[in-house]
């Protein structure tokens, strides 16, 4: 084959690359959106069995008296998407931002999250949502009936994919005024990538909105009564730092019969770095007990949590892992953390 005939082939290759690439992109994200319509789908369904159970929707969020917020909307509908496992495992006593409640709360909820937005976590661990409620529907605690809804439930919306500024799901301020305008940056609602983006309405159904959707329609949407109060819907003025992390579970050293097992979770960035490090304890069960048990993973309970300026050894020093290790399995669980310790630098050196 000449050179010629060798670039020919070359350049027919290009440019069947070329027309083949972007509708395979379109088709990617054409069943992504499918997937998200889908989710907020699962989280109506969940929204409409708790009003049947409990007479009303849930608490956008409840905060005590003394201002402490407590938990949100997306942990209240849990036992409703079949999540029995993290609702049975929270303190309802204790705060959202508990250390106690943080083994239920660093979980990714795949519902919650649209397929392909690249931000799982926040920068502390906390699993994301990229759906926000209705804040005339989901506010401070108030409980709103579907017999409210003045205009009927089509003509109310509940839920939607946010462009940005996404929340933890575990957070009790889930709810963002929708605007008169999609996809118009990261405080408002859509998703850039389909020009547009879906509402959840209150009698189930799942809406596309196009980013030229006219403002008046949004309008509309967005002063169905009932109307709650600005004091109903005011939230904290805080955003959260997120990106694309994982959670890498390390086992800890310890004598075989000890009442304990210990676990290290590592945040990790996806090029592998780790942020943070959490320790964290739990029973050690035999192995029939663990096939006996309902639920086959290990029910964590928070331990310490280690940063880039940790005194690990001393950090362990003061928990039960010092008494349920032999020095040897003590110093090998200390080596282990500070290797991983070290990556925190370099991490933070890179960004």
């Amino acid at each position: 084959m000449s050179r010629a005939e060798f670039g020919v082939v070359i350049g027919v290759m290009l440019l069947l690359i070329a027309l083949v690439l972007p509708a395979l992109q379109h088709s990617r994200e054409e069943a992504r959106q499918s997937m998200s319509k889908n989710n907020l789908k699962q989280i109506g369904l969940a929204l409409y069995n708790y009003e049947d159970f409990h007479m009303a929707l849930p608490y956008g969020g409840t905060i005590r008296e003394d201002g402490v917020a407590m938990h949100g909307w997306l942990m209240g509908i849990m036992p409703f998407l079949n999540q029995n496992n993290f609702s049975n495992r929270l303190d309802y006593d204790q705060s959202w931002s508990s250390s106690v409640n943080e083994p239920v709360y660093i979980a990714s909820i795949y519902c919650y999250q649209v397929p392909g937005v690249t931000a799982d976590y926040t920068t502390t661990g906390l699993g994301l949502t990229h759906y926000l409620g209705n804040p005339n529907l989901l506010h401070r605690n108030r409980r709103v009936t579907f017999d409210q809804l003045e205009r009927g439930t089509s003509y109310q919306w509940i839920a939607g994919e946010v462009a940005g500024n996404f929340q933890p799901w575990s957070y009790p301020f889930n709810w963002r005024p929708l605007g008169t305008k999609l996809c118009d940056g990261p405080h408002s609602f859509g998703h850039p990538a389909w020009d547009g983006g879906h509402l959840l309405r209150a009698d189930g159904s799942v809406t596309f909105f196009s980013d030229q959707t006219a403002p008046e329609i949004l309008k509309a949407f967005a002063e169905a009564p009932p109307v709650a109060t600005r004091e109903q819907t005011a939230v904290p003025d805080r955003t959260f730092d997120y990106g694309d992390f994982h959670w890498e579970r390390v086992d800890l050293q310890s004598d075989l019969i000890a009442e304990n097992i210990y676990v290290a979770l590592v945040l990790r960035h996806y090029w592998e770095t780790s942020l943070l490090i959490n320790v964290y304890t739990a029973a050690n069960r035999s192995p029939e007990e663990r096939r006996n048990s309902k639920s086959q993973g290990d029910r964590l309970h928070f331990l310490l949590k280690i940063d880039a300026s940790t005194d690990i050894a001393a950090a362990l020093k003061a928990t039960t892992l010092k008494d349920e290790s032999s020095p040897q399995q003590f110093q090998a669980n200390v080596k282990l953390l500070q290797e991983i310790q070290k990556e925190m630098t370099s991490s933070d050196s890179r960004q």
